[in-house]
């Protein structure tokens, strides 16, 4: 059959597709491509699952090698419904990501559809959603989820009598239940959490749930919802602009300019001129040094500082290292890292006791003596550099350490540990947010992300993580570590490359010359395994686990962040596919930051040690005022404007409930 890709065609990536396999399961492989070769496109994951089952049904749980080609084959349709089309060449499959001739929002929805979808397909999750769609007697009235959807016909009549269409107000999700409909906070908020395009799976780590409604209707129905999640713990954008990367000290070292361009005539050309860009100083060499300096005196001592802080918070008494050694040899580095080699290979079938854990008896489990040996060893490295920066000032042995490769690594290692330390406690990621039809026509999208950012969302936060044991911390040091949780940062990422409407141009005046805003990082692709099913996942935890001789992988505190990314990964790579190539999302995605506080930057470095919020964020009655105080700007800002716009009736007559109702899916 021809192939499905013309010569000429672009793609946005082009992967050969050639699972390591033994020789009999690599024949079944290529006699599969083959057929695949002779068959419609549109037929050819309907042929792959068809293999997968003819070879399941023998006993293959035990069989390392079937389960490599089980893996293999179910990768496949994961990527065929992401979008990766085949091109099989001279039995050959070939795997592009086409440069699709529809625009980037269908694009990913599409690849997002096959794993949404097949999570209504769990028995758990359907009972669930007939349950909420059920409806039942709540203290004499009859009511379901339908309560909680917004009444179109509502909002539409007090458009036109020109009354307040809506009064939104936050709720925090916990355990209790509503008292409107008797249903728990937690699955009304469920719910409508499936509604997304994107699959949900629950996140480990902290965690925090937002309801937000309308009082101005009976049941007071979900104008929207949102949820804060543990940070990403490496995002380079983000880290430049706070000031903890290597990039971000250079620039700070170095003397301030600004790009410009400008024309010069070619010599020999009669006059002909090209534009050159240039860089011209915006400080005097004066000015540059003052100020380089100041920040040398407060950036090198916060840098030897957090190295220090990071060795107190290691337990050492197994690892032969008394914390207080001002010069550490490099013999040392070398027995600590064979030491944690040692404890690599025996560290498997991993368990944290989470019920009532014994600290130092957790700190000496064999996972966690890896990682504080290979901890300890990166520190004091990073500090024999330090001793040995060659400069009479602070400024001079910064310069010194950033003029080699040695200088950089320390100065990283120094700037990781300073982050580990707020990243988990002092910064969160907007993991989900947005607007509940028919609400979403009221730019209510742009509601839920100020108010995702709101005093009584920070004072919540603030409450309720402020005795919160730091699990890892409290292993590495063998005693229990309480950090300071006050919320001063937010990140998060746009859905599609084109951006978000409910992100841009939020910028919300806070008084004192002091504003809220959405402030666009950069751009990252990215990677995540979203578009992975949990077939593939579970075949892939089977093999590794027979290939490792037991789990490496157990979801507990210290193996690392986001188990299923790396077990994803590590199952690629087991079976011959270069992981990087297919966790990647080939969609780039536009990052933001909202500072929180009037000094969020300073106080993550560790240059202030107190927050300076907008508000008294212990007194309760101011932080409702300044949420509300939201709200407000929010309706006459964006939602006033909305219904002198546009056609906002015709809008809302077009919904229907009944598109909503996860039952019809």
């Amino acid at each position: 059959m021809r192939s499905t890709f013309d010569k000429d065609e672009q793609a946005l990536a082009t992967e050969r597709f050639k699972p390591t396999l033994n020789e009999y399961y690599n024949s079944l492989f290529e006699a599969l491509t083959i057929k695949m070769g002779n068959t419609f496109p549109s037929n050819r994951a309907e042929i792959i699952k068809e293999e997968i089952i003819r070879v399941s049904e023998k006993n293959i749980n035990g069989d390392v090698e079937a389960l490599k080609y089980i893996a293999a084959l179910s990768v496949l349709v994961d990527l065929s419904l992401q979008g990766w089309a085949f091109d099989i060449q001279n039995g050959t499959l070939i795997l592009k990501m086409d440069i699709d001739n529809f625009d980037d929002k269908q694009r990913i929805r599409y690849r997002l559809s096959a794993e949404r979808n097949a999570q209504f397909k769990s028995e758990s999750i359907s009972s669930f959603i007939t349950q909420m769609e059920t409806e039942k007697n709540y203290r004499g009235a009859i009511v379901s989820i339908r309560n909680l959807i917004g009444d179109k016909n509502l909002l539409i009549e007090k458009i036109k009598n020109g009354e307040r269409v809506c009064d939104p107000y936050i709720q925090l999700v916990t355990a209790s239940r509503d008292n409107l409909t008797g249903y728990k906070l937690s699955d009304i908020w469920r719910y409508f959490r499936y509604t997304w395009s994107i699959p949900y799976k629950t996140m480990p780590g902290r965690n925090i749930f937002y309801l937000v409604r309308d009082r101005l209707q009976a049941y007071h129905p979900i104008i929207g919802i949102f949820a804060l999640g543990n940070s990403v713990l490496n995002l380079t954008v983000r880290d430049d602009d706070i000031g903890w990367t290597v990039e971000a000290i250079k620039r700070n070292m170095a003397q301030l300019s600004k790009d410009t361009t400008c024309e010069q005539i070619i010599s020999g050309t009669d006059g002909k001129r090209i534009k050159t860009h240039i860089h011209i100083p915006i400080e005097t060499e004066d000015e540059h040094i003052k100020r380089s300096s100041a920040y040398a005196d407060k950036m090198l001592p916060l840098l030897r500082r957090s190295v220090e802080e990071s060795i107190s918070e290691l337990f050492l008494k197994d690892l032969g290292y008394h914390r207080n050694t001002k010069h550490p040899k490099p013999e040392k580095i070398a027995d600590l890292l064979r030491m944690a080699e040692e404890y690599s290979e025996i560290s498997i079938n991993n368990k944290n006791n989470e019920k009532s854990p014994k600290w130092e008896e957790e700190a000496q489990s064999n996972l966690f003596k890896r990682k504080r040996a290979s901890e300890l060893a990166k520190l004091l490295e990073t500090k024999i550099c330090f001793n040995t920066a060659k400069g009479t000032t602070n400024s001079e042995q910064l310069l010194y350490l950033l003029s080699s490769e040695a200088g950089r690594k320390a100065i990283h290692t120094a700037l990781i540990a300073n982050r580990k330390r707020k990243i988990g406690s002092n910064m969160m990621d907007i993991i989900v947010c947005g607007a509940i039809p028919p609400y979403n026509e009221l730019l209510s999208g742009k509601l839920i992300s100020i108010l995702a950012c709101s005093p009584k969302v920070v004072r919540d936060y603030t409450k309720k993580y402020s005795k919160q044991i730091s699990e890892i911390a409290s292993r590495m040091k063998g005693s229990r570590v309480v950090r300071d949780s006050r919320l001063v940062y937010l990140g998060t990422t746009s859905l599609y490359a084109v951006g978000s409407s409910q992100y841009n141009r939020i910028k919300v005046p806070l008084g004192d010359n002091n504003y809220l805003e959405y402030r666009k990082m950069g751009i990252t692709e990215g990677y995540g395994t979203v578009f992975f099913s949990k077939e593939t996942t579970a075949i892939f935890s089977r093999l590794l686990e027979l290939q490792d001789g037991g789990k490496r992988i157990n979801h507990v505190f210290g193996e690392g962040t986001s188990p299923r990314f790396r077990m994803i990964s590590r199952g690629l790579s087991s079976i011959g596919i270069r992981a990087d190539a297919f966790l990647k999302h080939y969609s780039p995605r536009i990052v933001y930051s909202i500072n929180l506080a009037k000094n969020t930057n300073e106080y993550l470095l560790g240059f202030d040690n107190d927050v300076e919020y907008n508000y008294d964020i212990n007194n309760d009655s101011e932080v409702n005022r300044k949420t509300q105080e939201l709200i407000d700007y929010w309706y006459t800002r964006w939602l006033e404007m909305r219904l002198t716009s546009i056609d906002i009736e015709q809008r809302l007559n077009s919904f229907n409930i009944e598109s909503i109702l996860l039952g019809n899916i």
